[in-house]
């Protein structure tokens, strides 16, 4: 449940700084692997998402729930896949919280952004990285 909380937090998430050619052909290869692929649909009154698994990682894709325009992707990713300097960042920042899940989200244009979700005491916050590391609260997640 938390899971599908923080995606829906990450749609409305447009992003940062364009991609180069390599990720173009990552957002091309992404939108080849979810026409091929077998995946459910599901729906909410914020989007349609279609879960698959892309080279090994999972991967939801996020629709428009008027107009099936694509939202954007979001990759699981491994904590230490974050940029540089983030998981330090995240230590000094949130002391005894403990970094559960780390999200890639490609918008419709490539531009990519980087979360993480951290733990304490039964509470969760959603994390923007920026590229360069820094960490601000994106969002308190419900419990």
């Amino acid at each position: 449940m938390k899971k599908i909380l923080l995606a829906a937090l990450l749609v409305v998430a447009f992003g940062s700084a364009a991609l180069a050619d390599g990720k173009t052909k990552m957002l091309d290869d992404l939108k080849a692997a979810l026409r091929s692929s077998h995946a459910a649909f599901q729906s909410t009154e914020s989007y349609k998402k279609a879960s698959f698994v892309f080279n090994g990682k999972s991967v939801s894709a996020y629709f428009d729930p008027q107009n099936e325009d694509l939202i954007g992707f979001s990759i699981t990713i491994d904590v230490n896949d974050l940029p540089q300097g983030a998981m330090e960042n995240i230590s000094k920042k949130y002391q005894g919280w403990t970094v559960s899940e780390a999200i890639l989200f490609i918008d419709d244009q490539g531009a990519t952004s980087h979360y993480a979700k951290v733990d304490k005491n039964g509470r969760s916050i959603a994390l923007q990285v920026s590229p360069k590391g820094k960490v601000n609260i994106y969002a308190q997640m419900p419990h």
